[in-house]
């Protein structure tokens, strides 16, 4: 009888946490899942200087958000560290201000590349990658 009684215990709360934690957004959410993302932004041939950077970052790693756009001149070579919530999307461009070669990457925990480009003499270059769940 007792242990039917715990396990009746047990059941109920275990029941009430599952119907907690997926009110609130779920294990995710609740734990604060998110990617250590470095962005890079270089000019070929190696010129120092400002160009115009876009990139997308969380505020927040608890709460699921879309992530907010930061736009800023910046020198060259850039690089950023930001954090972006599992599922969202991770994105860095740059626009020149002369006709540099424009190149980025997308760096998961500062070394696995997720996404690179080159873009053409004088152009905006774009890298962007989806975070995986």
């Amino acid at each position: 009888m007792k242990t039917l009684v715990v396990l009746a215990v047990l059941a109920v709360i275990g029941t009430g946490t599952v119907v907690l934690v997926n009110h609130f957004g779920g294990w995710n959410t609740l734990i604060g899942k998110a990617w250590a993302i470095t962005y890079e932004v270089r000019t070929e041939p190696a010129v120092n200087g400002l160009v115009q950077v876009q990139y997308l970052e969380n505020p927040d790693r608890y709460k699921k958000q879309t992530p907010q756009s930061v736009t800023k001149n910046a020198p060259v070579p850039f690089t950023h560290e930001v954090v972006i919530n599992y599922g969202e999307k991770a994105q860095v461009a740059a626009t020149p201000n002369g006709d540099e070669v424009l190149s980025c990457r997308i760096l998961l925990d500062g070394v696995k590349e997720l996404a690179s480009a080159t873009a053409p003499r004088g152009q905006k270059v774009t890298c962007e990658a989806t975070t995986a769940s």
